[in-house]
């Protein structure tokens, strides 16, 4: 009986293998997902895969148009990229800095940039 099933799960295996070096994330699908519902943290992974280096909170605080973005910003979505290993955030001088996890990142980051309806050009051009 067993091997009346060999050759589909070995398509199901090469399939698999082949889905997974297409998509070759340093991180879990989900997650990755998950991070990209919300806008913010969008925006701060195309500013730091734009600029290439650390980045300042007050740099990015001056394009969210709220305190409540700015809250938000400091206490929930920066602890999240770094509990997921995408950035380094040093709460004394309030650098945010990208790390290679991130880095690797940047060839999917820029195939959902393509995706945003509203110009993110805009506001990287205000970040530079």
């Amino acid at each position: 009986m067993g091997t009346d099933n060999e050759p589909y799960a070995t398509t199901l295996d090469a399939m698999a293998s082949d889905f997974v070096s297409s998509t070759d994330l340093p991180i879990d699908l989900d997650d990755f997902f998950q991070l990209l519902t919300n806008e913010q943290t969008r925006y701060v992974l195309y500013l730091l895969t734009e600029k290439g280096g650390t980045v300042h909170l007050e740099d990015i605080n001056d394009y969210f148009d709220s305190s409540s973005d700015e809250i938000m910003l400091h206490h929930t979505v920066l602890p999240r990229l770094a509990d997921f290993h995408l950035i380094n955030y040093d709460q004394e001088t309030r650098a945010i800095t990208p790390t290679p996890t991130c880095d690797d990142l940047t060839p999917a980051l820029e195939t959902v940039k393509t995706l945003e309806t509203e110009p993110v050009t805009e506001f990287l051009k205000e970040m530079n």
